[in-house]
């Protein structure tokens, strides 16, 4: 092989080729004349039906344009001169284009005709010369006795019968003379011919060159050749015979052209939404709908597979392509913060994502951090951890989220890592979570500061799981959730009175984790851990999708969230939050039932129920408790603001104003756009991601959470017999049919002894 430097598209000025183009080639020793054009004609992009290439190359002779290659010596001459002389090593070969018009003389005896098929365009050229070599890989030697006039009329009639089947092409039945653009559609179309007209093949022979099929039933005569069409890779019909002799023995209901990989063909638009389920049993029964074909579980799973991955690409190709993602998404959305984690062998290990829109809008919400974490259902597994927090309209703002391998002490402590570089750090940060041990390490690790609350419907769980006692749940969330001191003591030794051992096990938790009036800091109503996993149920379908498609689910919905909570804050007119000025309505009927005596400027005692409350407008508290730890105005502290003619809505929290709402939703959060339109830096291009190594447990790939003990399930009793709920068949009363021990039946008889008593006959 040789490096020939290509140089065409230029100008002579003196005997010199100047502003031209430049292409390198490889060019084995061996190569012919027209063989080297044919090369140098596919790499400059030449088209034209008629064209002369004229090939030179410069040899510093200074009073001509150079040597002319016109035969096969002279192109050997050249490759001798380029392999083995220094100073020819960077001789070009000039190029010249020349178009030309073919002509025909009479009575030439020989003529080659050559016939160019590339992709799905036929570019036919006739040369006449007299060589019996080969002049490219696409031409056919013809000798003919007739004229080169009829020899071009039959070239043209053969191009206008071509017809060529492209992908995606649907066809009653095949036919002589059809090209495909490659096997795999051939065999496609075939057997898509084959399920519809209820026929099976076998295939006796295929291989680079051709590709034989005939009838499964050995007495049939149904018969197809195809070959390789002329040094392509395309393939054409050269024999179909379409005459079935088959027996109906052979038309069985599970045919053997109905492969995973056709199925998966029928079904790629079913999945393109992941919020619609699409599940194996209804593949089984579409498939037996439209092609009239029973296919089993493994078969109808694997199709589905298959067209998972036509759809929404191999898994592999999304962390191939997540850093391009990254780079486009940062991009788009400035100030948002992402990040990569491998390991040593380029493996992903974890991902960071907050958007620039959260983190600003973060400086408008309570300082309270919900976090959790769900598996995801895809491929690869893997756990997606989410923190978020609540606005000013008690809506679920989203903060941060994140995917790792699972959920343990390096991948909480990288994550809380990336959020406070992200986000930084607040004055009376709470962070609540579940009571997952990672939680509590990676927060006293990375964020010292912040109070840990731990979320009471976990709790409640796992003291209930502990302690079996009838009356605990109602009695443990009216601890939780009690605002005074007196009312926690009281209900806690309502619990000790049940079990001893609970009062002592919620105290070495610690009280000021989960019960509302002995928390150090606020964590106003958020006392659970519901809104992080409510994120987890928001995209619930995409976390079986592979992970480039998880990333933009979630952009779609906190996309949408963003602007239906802009919206409502532009249509808000009260000066707080529609969910701050509801609960305080809702307190004013039970405020004005209260009798306010005013002691000072400020500050009242309000009796309601027999029950005196003092109140203080100037520092914001209530004996109730409630306006201190909320920072919404209780009923008591209405009743005082009432008695002043103030403005209540003054009285509430700033976090509850309405401009704050209005800046927590500010910006848009705006999309990546299509990834063919992705305008990503070489550095980023090349940088190698790997999937993580993932080894899928035994059975069934898990879908859904495993249920704590303690929950409850709804099960509904479906009748045998009627079919309708509620009953089942023993107490059925809409049956014909009776069960001797069903109720109609014993009713039935009860009422004829009945008769039969009071009948005079029975005397």
């Amino acid at each position: 092989m040789s490096i020939v430097y290509v140089a065409y598209d230029g100008k002579w000025e003196n005997n010199a080729y100047v502003d031209h183009k430049l292409k390198v080639l490889m060019v084995s020793m061996d190569k012919t004349c027209l063989q080297l054009q044919m090369q140098i004609a596919k790499s400059i992009g030449i088209e034209e039906e008629a064209s002369k290439i004229r090939m030179l190359y410069n040899a510093n002779l200074e009073t001509s344009k150079g040597v002319e290659i016109e035969n096969d010596s002279d192109v050997e001459m050249y490759l001798y001169l380029v392999k083995n002389e220094e100073e020819y090593k960077k001789c070009p070969i000039i190029v010249e284009i020349e178009e030309t018009t073919i002509q025909y003389s009479e009575g030439s005896k020989d003529s080659v005709v050559a016939l160019y098929v590339e992709e799905e365009k036929i570019l036919t050229t006739t040369l006449v010369q007299k060589t019996k070599k080969r002049r490219f890989q696409e031409v056919e030697e013809t000798e003919t006795s007739s004229s080169s006039s009829s020899v071009w009329e039959s070239l043209k009639r053969e191009k206008e019968n071509m017809e060529i089947i492209t992908k995606g092409t649907s066809i009653e039945d095949l036919k002589e003379n059809l090209i495909f653009e490659s096997k795999e559609d051939l065999k496609e179309v075939l057997s898509m011919i084959a399920i519809k007209k209820k026929f099976q093949y076998r295939v006796p022979k295929s291989d680079k060159k051709r590709f034989m099929a005939r009838c499964i039933d050995e007495k049939c005569e149904w018969y197809l050749s195809v070959r390789v069409y002329k040094n392509t890779t395309m393939y054409k019909v050269c024999t179909y015979k379409n005459v079935h002799t088959c027996s109906l023995e052979f038309s069985n209901p599970d045919h053997r052209q109905a492969s995973s990989h056709l199925i998966s063909k029928y079904i790629q638009n079913m999945l393109g939404d992941p919020k619609v389920e699409y599940k194996t049993n209804q593949v089984i029964s579409d498939v037996k709908r439209v092609l009239g074909v029973t296919v089993n579980y493994q078969k109808a799973w694997r199709a589905m597979q298959n067209a998972r991955d036509e759809v929404l690409g191999p898994a592999s190709d999304s962390y191939r392509l997540l850093p391009s993602y990254c780079h486009v998404l940062k991009k788009n959305n400035p100030g948002s913060v992402t990040k990569i984690m491998k390991d040593s062998q380029n493996r992903f290990k974890f991902l960071f994502v907050a958007y620039g829109v959260s983190i600003e809008g973060w400086k408008h919400c309570r300082p309270v951090i919900v976090v959790d974490g769900t598996f995801l259902k895809a491929k690869h597994g893997g756990i997606l951890f989410v923190a978020c927090a609540k606005d000013g309209n008690n809506g679920i703002f989203p903060l941060a989220f994140g995917v790792g391998e699972s959920e343990n002490n390096e991948a909480w402590e990288w994550f809380f890592t990336s959020l406070k570089e992200a986000i930084g750090g607040r004055e009376e940060l709470c962070i609540v979570s579940d009571r997952h041990l990672s939680i509590a390490n990676a927060i006293k690790k990375v964020y010292p500061e912040a109070h840990h609350g731990i979320c009471m419907h976990h709790l409640k769980e796992n003291l209930i799981k502990r302690y079996m006692v009838a009356g605990l749940h109602d009695l443990f969330f009216k601890a939780a959730r009690a605002y005074r001191h007196s009312e926690f003591d009281k209900y806690m030794s309502e619990m000790s009175s049940l079990n001893p051992k609970i009062k002592d096990y919620l105290l070495e938790i610690g009280p000021g984790r989960w019960a509302r009036c002995l928390y150090p800091r606020r964590r106003y109503n958020i006392q659970t851990s519901n809104i992080a996993e409510s994120i987890n149920s928001a995209v619930k379908e995409a976390r079986e999708q592979p992970i480039l498609k998880l990333l933009d689910e979630l952009r779609k919905t906190f996309q949408n969230w963003f602007l239906e909570r802009s919206k409502l804050a532009a249509s808000t007119f009260y000066p707080v939050t529609t969910w701050a000025h509801k609960e305080m309505r809702d307190k004013l009927e039970k405020a004005n039932c209260m009798e306010v005596e005013q002691l000072q400027t400020n500050t009242f005692n309000v009796k309601y129920n027999q029950k005196i409350f003092f109140v203080d407008l100037e520092k914001r508290t209530c004996t109730c408790r409630q306006f201190d730890l909320d920072e919404i105005p209780c009923s008591h502290a209405i009743a005082g603001i009432d008695k002043l003619y103030r403005n209540k809505y003054e009285y509430c929290s700033k976090w509850y104003d309405i401009m704050m709402y209005k800046n927590t939703y500010n910006g848009s959060l705006n999309p990546v756009g299509d990834k063919e339109d992705w305008n990503i830096p070489e550095d980023i291009k090349q940088e190698i991601l790997l999937p993580p190594i993932y080894k899928p447990a035994a059975g069934r790939r898990k879908k859904q959470r495993y249920k704590s003990a303690t929950e409850t399930f709804k099960m509904s009793t479906k009748c045998g017999r009627c079919r309708r709920t509620g009953h089942n068949r023993k107490t059925c009363k809409f049956s014909p049919a009776l069960h001797p021990y069903s109720k109609k039946h014993n009713t039935n008889e009860a009422s004829t002894s009945c008769k039969a008593q009071s009948s005079p006959a029975a005397f």
